[in-house]
């Protein structure tokens, strides 16, 4: 380490609350896990709200540390990629059916659950290594949510492109649709 204080972004919190930061984080994936369990229709609006939530959780209350040196900017890349990789997967595995009226339903199953909870415990872990190798990763509170954002968002679009594969209308023509009938 050089002895340098980690950049802080206008985001950063000083004199954080752990405790309540993993109540915040139990909260929050609870709520998560209860959504993906239950039944709820694919539309094209409002497929990144969850994502929002969770990324302006993370930007405005848990703070955000940018890494320093080339193991904390590793840590960080290997983050957005895993983000990336099990938001893929997530958005895959979802479970999805159009009813008879032709609207396309939703709904996670234990394998995405599993994946949503395992990514978690895994950026925990690599939190965990991090501290204890002394690697400056900025990770923290923020910075889960902001990963758990990005996760979520890549699932949903995943999901809308499914959607539309399996008949699903754009807002924008299901607007023009009513127009012209």
């Amino acid at each position: 380490m050089s002895g340098r204080a980690p950049a802080r972004t206008a985001f950063h919190k000083e004199n954080r609350d752990v405790p309540l930061d993993l109540v915040a984080i139990v909260a929050l994936v609870g709520y998560a896990v209860y959504k993906q369990t239950q039944v709820s229709e694919v539309t094209e609006r409002g497929r990144f709200k969850l994502a929002l939530i969770y990324g302006i959780v993370g930007l405005a209350v848990g703070g955000f540390n940018l890494p320093s040196g080339v193991g904390g900017w590793s840590m960080l890349a290997g983050s957005l990629a895993l983000s990336v990789v099990i938001g893929l997967m997530r958005g895959h595995w979802t479970r999805m059916w159009r009813a008879a009226d032709g609207r396309i339903f939703k709904q996670g199953t234990k394998l995405t659950v599993g994946l949503f909870i395992g990514m978690v415990v895994v950026k925990f872990g690599l939190g965990t290594v991090s501290h204890f190798t002394g690697i400056d990763d900025g990770e923290g509170f923020g910075e889960v949510m902001v990963m758990m954002a990005l996760m979520i968002a890549v699932q949903a679009q995943l999901m809308w492109l499914r959607a539309q594969r399996m008949g699903a209308v754009p807002a924008a023509r299901q607007q023009q649709y009513a127009v012209t009938r």
